[in-house]
This record gives structure tokens, C-alpha cells and sequence, in this order.
């Protein structure tokens, strides 16, 4: 599955037209908005950018719910709309948590992301979306597996139908740390020598799109229906936000995804 990037109001959005094709209504956003909670923009301003979001997509959902992110392995499964917790503008939100599963038709599942790892996973057997939100504490927690799970336990899905996408992130030559997280990839990956290298006495670099690719295979997604969007969030400073790079100065992209009525 390639993906595109399309401008619509002055802003660029990315999308896979496959995915879109099979009932799954998405878009990761770029550097042209902010839809951080607690960054630079206001409410105002992130409603204005979920209309345009919605515009985009093509549907007005019913409602839009988020984890409010903490960096965790958790995922939360929402099978009544009158879950979550409303927050300022941001439509509906659950704490401690990030990722979402859901089959409900006509709601917006939302993970935000500067250099941690967006994952889409959708079931068009099953009519069910997985939103998450892996950053590298998530990673470690193999959050997108866990996501898998829900997925197959709670919804009934196949291994062999789940679709999953694996979104912008930080690139493997720009995500830096020192030896104390280093060490905790060595710990929890066999393959861990493949996603690892050293850059100097202090540093080294993690490659973080690699770890959860190979994180969801040896769940058992096929490698067919595994997609990589390879673009850093680092490296593409015209196209995208990045945290690392940007510091104090950083916004928020989202990753969006919705079943329409129709599918």
C-alpha cells in the first residue's frame, strides 16, 4: 500500500487510498496544524483543525475520543459511546491510556504524535479499528501487540485479516539515547542487535519503526498486510513536527481514523 500526501484548505494530509478503499476513513496530519492538547495551539484553533480533519476525511463523526497519552502499554476496548471523560475541545478522552479498539460506526479514534509511532490497525472483516499511540516506553510494552490482542479476544478478528499501518515516526538515524534506555531494548528484544547501534561513547541510536514492525510480525500480522509510511518526523522538518527537533517550540500531528455508516 503506498501512501499520498493531498492538500485541502491549506493543509497537507497523508493517507493510504487502499485503506480508505477497504471502509477505513484516515489521515495522519502534518506541520501545517497543531492539535496538541497542551502545545501551542488553543481550543479554538483545534476545533477549526478537526473540522478541516473531518473535511478532509470526508465524514462528520458522531463523536472523537483519545487517550490522554502517558506513554503506557494501555489500550482501551470502547464498546458504548457514553465512555470516556469530555475534554475541553477535544471531544471525549481516557486517561492513563494509549491506544483505542472499537467496532462503533461513525466515531473518530485520535492518537497524537511528534516522533513516537502512530499505528492503525483495522480488521475489514470484522468492521474493527485499533488507534495507537506507541511511544518508546509503549514500545517496550508492546503496545501495538496489546492492541492485537483486544482485537482478537474481545472482538473476535483473524491474525490473517488485520491490516496494519505503522505511521511517520522518528528515524532510525535520529532517535538518540544514552545507555540506560539502550539497555532496556537489549533486555526486552532477542532481535535487538537489528534495531541498535552505537554512535559514540554516549549515544545510541534506536531504530523504533523497525522494533514495532517486528513487534507486530511476531504477533502474527502477516508481513503482506503490514504497511510502513517511512518518513521522519525528524528528517522532514517542511512536512512534519518533531519534538527532538523543534524542543520547546513543538506541535502535536494526529492520526485519525474512522468506519463510516456505510461499510
Amino acid at each position: 500500500m503506498n501512501y499520498k500526501i493531498e492538500t485541502k484548505n491549506n493543509h497537507r494530509f497523508i493517507y493510504i487510498p487502499e485503506l480508505t478503499e477497504m471502509g477505513l476513513l484516515h489521515c495522519f496530519t502534518t506541520k501545517d496544524m497543531d492539535i496538541g492538547l497542551k502545545t501551542n495551539g488553543d481550543v479554538e484553533d483545534i476545533k477549526k483543525n478537526f473540522d478541516n480533519i473531518f473535511d478532509f476525511i470526508g465524514v462528520k463523526p458522531k463523536e472523537h475520543y483519545q487517550g490522554y497519552q502517558v506513554h503506557s502499554g494501555n489500550v482501551v476496548s470502547i464498546a458504548d459511546i457514553s465512555q470516556g471523560s469530555y475534554y475541553e475541545s477535544s471531544g471525549k478522552v481516557f486517561y492513563d491510556t494509549d491506544g483505542l479498539v472499537t467496532d462503533i460506526k461513525n466515531i473518530a479514534l485520535v492518537s497524537r504524535f511528534a516522533d513516537c509511532t502512530p499505528i492503525i490497525l483495522f480488521d475489514p472483516i470484522k468492521k474493527v479499528q485499533g488507534n495507537i499511540h506507541s511511544g518508546w516506553k509503549g514500545t517496550l510494552q508492546r503496545i501495538g501487540a496489546n492492541g492485537i490482542d483486544i482485537m482478537i479476544k474481545e472482538y473476535g478478528c483473524n491474525l490473517e485479516d488485520i491490516i496494519a499501518i505503522i505511521g511517520p515516526t522518528i528515524g532510525k538515524d535520529d532517535f538518540e539515547v544514552e545507555s540506560d534506555v539502550m539497555t532496556l531494548f537489549e533486555n526486552e528484544f532477542d532481535f535487538s542487535r537489528e534495531i541498535i547501534r552505537q554512535k559514540n561513547n554516549i549515544k545510541f541510536l534506536i531504530d523504533l519503526q523497525t522494533t514495532n514492525k517486528k513487534v507486530l510480525l511476531s504477533k502474527g500480522i502477516k508481513e503482506e498486510n503490514l504497511n510502513v509510511i517511512d518518513l521522519s518526523t525528524y528528517k522532514n522538518e517542511n512536512l512534519l513536527h518533531s519534538y527532538r527537533r523543534d524542543k520547546d517550540k513543538f506541535g502535536l500531528m494526529g492520526a485519525i481514523t474512522i468506519i463510516p455508516s456505510q461499510f
